[in-house]
Formats: C-alpha cells, structure tokens, sequence
C-alpha cells in the first residue's frame, strides 16, 4: 500500500506551510481519502491522486472542510459524486451548504463506527478519545496493516489495541507537551508510550508554529511526515 500524506497541520497551525489534515491511501487500483481538511483538497490535484471515497474521523473542520471544494471540482469534472463515510452529523452540514445555494451533493453514510470495502481495501473503525465524538480508522489489504488514529488522547484503549498489530501507525502530535485537556497528544506523551513500538509510526498533525519543538522532542524516533511525505508499505 502506499500512503500520501495531503495535509499535515494541526487545527491551530498558522501559515500555509502545512495544510490541513488528510491522507491518500492506495493499493494500486483501490483507494480512499482520510480526512479532507482545509488546504488538502488542492493537493489531490497537486498530486494527481484519485479516489471516490473519504472517511471522516469527525467533523472538527480542520478534518472535513476541504472536502467541498472538492466537490466542486469533481462536478466540474463529470465525476460521480463521492461516497462519503462519517460519524452522524455530516449529512446536516452537507444539507446546511445546498440550503445557502451550493450545488454540491455526495453519497453519504454515516455511522458510529463507519466501515466499508473499498476493492481490495477493507476500512473499519474504532472510538477514539477525543474532545468530541471521534473514530481512529483501520485499513487493511488482507496483508498489511495501518492504523489513523485522527485526532485522541493517549493512552485510548481501544486505539492502544489496534495499534499492537499493525504495520503502519499514522499518529497525531499536537503538541509539544500537555494538550491532553483538548483530546490531543503530544510529542512527549508519544516518546513514552511508544518508545518500543514494533510498527513504522508516522507523526502527524503538526502545528507548523511548533515544530521545531516537536522535531527536538521527537528526534530521530519517528518521522514526522510533511505534506507530499509518501510511504509504501
């Protein structure tokens, strides 16, 4: 599989340096967006990718608002509409656009805990532990194995179990230190618990203004993915 990272900023981050969360992920034939947030929508373009479903970890708008825009351009296009799959609420927000007179519709479906199959690709999720209602998603081909977490406090039970076995874990690091109260973790919390991981781990998240601080927390334990970072797994 391979995983291209659209958007690496955090909700608070400033400049234009890193967008908005969001990742590709593709098997070759088969793919799904995670997260579509402000600024990620342009690098689908940017980067030529493709795909007809994205999955929503929640609806803080740094993690769904790009993806208007996006379906825009897909009219433009003559592309079908997307599947979007999400916890409840997107739909409103959805309807809330078209009432003010944006032409924009999508196939949605939204659950507490969104699953679906996509090709090869099987995508389920998991609550996560957030500051609203939140899911970590899991991607798997039958072979290998990623965990995204979005956004949640550490140590998230069911997460923590997800993550145990898999090949790949793309992990939000909010901060430096303490931001646990917001339904974040930080870079110090990630270098306790995961220290020993057994999984490549990918930070991301970031909010652009700290990064250095997060980069000296971190070292050379993680790598922490910037827009346009690509992995095959």
């Amino acid at each position: 599989m391979r995983v291209l990272f659209l958007g690496t900023g955090s909700g608070s981050s400033r400049d234009s340096r890193r967008f908005k969360a969001g990742v590709h992920v593709s098997n070759g034939y088969d793919s799904v967006f995670l997260d579509m947030g402000p600024g990620s929508n342009l690098r689908v373009e940017d980067f030529h990718v493709h795909g007809d479903h994205v999955f929503f970890t929640h609806l803080h708008i740094d993690h769904f608002d790009g993806v208007f825009d996006y379906m825009v351009s897909r009219k433009v296009q003559g592309l079908k509409d997307l599947y979007v799959h999400s916890p409840p609420g997107f739909g409103h927000v959805l309807s809330s656009f078209r009432e003010v007179g944006n032409q924009v519709s999508a196939n949605v479906e939204e659950l507490d805990l969104p699953r679906a199959k996509v090709g090869e690709l099987e995508v389920y999720s998991v609550e996560a532990c957030h500051a609203i209602y939140a899911v970590s998603y899991v991607i798997t081909d039958g072979r290998k194995k990623i965990v995204y977490t979005g956004d949640t406090a550490e140590p998230c039970e069911d997460v923590v179990k997800e993550i145990r076995d898999a090949n790949l874990v793309i992990h939000e690091a909010s901060c430096v230190d303490n931001c646990k109260q917001f339904g974040h973790t930080s870079a110090k919390e990630i270098m306790s618990m995961f220290s020993d991981i057994k999984a490549k781990m990918i930070l991301t998240h970031i909010p652009a203004h700290s990064e250095k601080e997060i980069y000296e927390a971190i070292g050379n334990k993680f790598l922490i993915a910037r827009d346009g970072t690509i992995f095959e797994l």
